[in-house]
């Protein structure tokens, strides 16, 4: 799981990253007990992802970190209101560590320790995640599944059908659900999103619902889809069953937080105001159909950087002479 390296207005802040550990923080900072599963490094910025997540209020106990593994680092960069990623430091130019599944080992252990959580939410359809998966929906578990990288079919396909809710891009690059052939399970919703076209609603032979996006102020659209996530299981998953009644007020909710989200820097940059502000900033947007004003942000914290670049935190090389001088 990727350390989030975000550049903006010539600063650098660094967070846990990733659509599922964004999710398990934004749902922590609504109310949720939440966990996260995972790989990341041993190394300095692993454990600024552990520490940004666990102040986030995500409990981390399932991250492993191997030893001698670098954490995944992904490069945010924010600028005049589009934000773009790179897998290679600007300042360095050294190609970043990528991301590691967790591996069934690990999943098996997960499940023993959670057995039963009221929702299972994942982005990466492979052995481990489809192990949870299974295991958590005969558990009675609801299950969401947003795909967010190509996969395996035969995988992208047991993902697909495992799931109460799938939710996935229009970009036919990411998930091509519409290759797979696989017929919407009784009662499972489908949501489809647009970007700026905002969203649309699937269920069953039913005609698709549209959402149209909620406009703001645009700083950084990066993590938006990450708060519409999190809004509609927040609100459509009660007691550990989906109610088919909430999803619309669900997504509402969740395009919503979306809008504000976008009026900070970074995917969660929204969580540097309370959960009450938050709530009741969305609650007016719902009812003025658009952020009218953008909140205020404090500024993020620096970390230091001794002995190792310092955007993107990967250590230099020792000089072994010197070492032997010394």
């Amino acid at each position: 799981m990727p350390l989030d390296v975000i550049g903006y207005q010539g600063a650098i802040a660094y967070q846990a990253g990733g659509t599922a550990a964004n999710v398990a923080a934004i749902l922590a900072f609504l109310g949720w007990d939440a966990a996260l599963a995972g790989q990341t490094g041993d190394d300095r910025a692993g454990q600024i992802f552990i520490d940004d997540l666990q102040a986030a209020g995500v409990n981390t106990s399932q991250i492993y970190q191997p030893v001698g593994m670098a954490t995944p680092r992904l490069i945010h960069q924010i600028h005049s209101g589009e934000h773009s990623y790179a897998y290679s430091c600007p300042k360095c130019e050294r190609r970043l560590p990528r991301s590691r599944p967790l591996t069934l080992g690990q999943a098996s252990l997960c499940f023993e320790s959670i057995p039963a959580p009221d929702v299972y939410f994942f982005d990466r359809a492979n052995a481990a995640t489809l192990f949870l998966a299974e295991c958590y929906a005969d558990a009675g578990s609801v299950i969401v599944f947003e795909p967010s990288v190509p996969a395996n079919a035969e995988l992208l396909r047991r993902a697909v059908v495992v799931a109460h809710v799938v939710k996935h891009s229009d970009d036919r690059s990411i998930g091509g659900l519409d290759d797979l052939g696989v017929e919407p399970q009784e009662g499972q919703i489908r949501i489809v999103t647009h970007g700026v076209g905002g969203l649309e609603v699937r269920s069953g032979g039913e005609a698709p619902k549209r959402f149209p996006a909620l406009a703001a102020p645009q700083v950084d659209s990066g993590g938006a889809g990450d708060w519409t996530t999190a809004g509609l299981i927040t609100i459509a998953v009660r007691s550990g069953r989906l109610d088919s009644e909430a999803i619309d007020s669900g997504l509402r909710f969740g395009q919503a937080l979306a809008a504000l989200s976008c009026t900070a820097p970074g995917a969660r940059g929204l969580m540097g105001l309370t959960r009450r502000t938050v709530t009741r900033r969305a609650r007016d947007v719902l009812a003025q159909g658009s952020v009218l004003k953008k909140p205020r942000f404090a500024r993020p914290t620096q970390h230091s950087a001794r002995g190792a670049c310092s955007t993107c935190l990967m250590p230099y090389a020792v000089d072994s002479a010197k070492v032997k001088a010394a």
